[in-house]
């Protein structure tokens, strides 16, 4: 069992992996928080699998849907996500879509992706978006450090300095644009109609020796160090935050997920699934399945957003 490193290092080993037995989220209705044209939706307020009826804002020209599992090897779910819709004053709609990925064990990563997420939805919250003309990136950076700093704190009052924490990976959405940040190994796909591509960079051991050209894709996915990165949530205070930006067309999905699903499932695996679901909600269910076909042996969340 792998445990993040008590001490600063430049490398942090995964989360432990638990025997378990499956368990599967209680379905409440969606609720809406802030402001009236505001529509926030996590896993403990929606069901496990999303949209239900609820209120989105006005004009709004994609679908959504979420789903997380704890998978079939894991005691807890250490995996959160976040879906947040509103308007700016201008009536212009937007959505922010986030995952987090738990890392320490023994609870620790689940607290960790809990203060993420309440983390980022505080940002949201105290800075909402204004215009189209916003500098997202800035936005976006802000929100992952405001994250950073909530598991920090957390840790410093922490038992004996037990370390806690997580992976993250948002999108921002407006305006046919999604804007990426990535901290980790959670990822953003686009996928069309006949093609997946990875929009966001693992910050991951293997990532970097697939770089220089030492692995291959399919040697990364298969390593003994696959689960080593060097840049997490609540590691170090200079964090790193890696962005992006990719337009989005009508036909399009834009796929967040945890490595409990990238990590069992290939990319190839992914786009054939995505074209055999044309509902994105249908579409997170056979992507969640097809995981834990191939194991499960980590938590699996999955959020994708469909383009009209």
């Amino acid at each position: 069992k792998l445990k993040l490193l008590a001490e600063k290092t430049a490398v942090s080993p995964r989360r432990p992996a638990p025997d378990s037995d499956l368990t599967v989220p209680s379905a409440p209705a969606p609720t809406q928080a802030g402001k009236p044209d505001t529509l926030i939706l996590t896993p403990e307020a929606a069901p496990e699998v999303l949209p239900v009826s609820g209120q989105r804002p006005p004009g709004i020209g994609w679908q959504i849907a979420g789903l997380t599992d704890v998978g079939l090897k894991r005691e807890l779910n250490e995996d959160s996500f976040l879906m947040v819709e509103s308007t700016t004053p201008d009536g212009i709609p937007y959505g922010l879509y986030v995952v987090a990925d738990g890392l320490g064990g023994h609870q620790s990563g689940e607290i960790a992706s809990q203060l993420t997420i309440e983390a980022i939805l505080h940002h949201f919250q105290q800075h909402p978006i204004q215009s189209p003309a916003d500098r997202f990136d800035e936005w976006l950076t802000q929100a992952a450090h405001e994250a950073n700093r909530a598991v920090l704190a957390r840790q410093a009052d922490q038992p004996e300095g037990r370390k806690m924490g997580s992976t993250v990976v948002m999108a921002l959405v407006i305006e046919g644009q999604a804007h990426i940040a990535n901290v980790g190994d959670s990822r953003a796909y686009l996928l069309t109609h006949a093609d997946i591509d990875q929009i966001s960079e693992d910050h991951s051991l293997v990532e970097r020796l697939v770089q220089i050209g030492q692995l291959t894709r399919d040697e990364a996915r298969r390593h003994k160090n696959r689960n080593v990165l060097y840049n997490t949530i609540g590691d170090r205070p200079e964090m790193d935050v890696g962005l992006y930006q990719t337009p989005l067309q009508p036909g399009d999905r834009l796929l967040l997920c945890s490595d409990g699903l990238s990590g069992m499932v290939t990319d190839e695996e992914i786009l054939t699934i995505s074209q055999n679901q044309p509902d994105p909600a249908k579409a997170c269910q056979s992507l969640v399945r097809a995981a834990k076909s191939a194991g499960g042996s980590d938590n699996i969340t999955v959020i994708i957003v469909q383009v009209r």
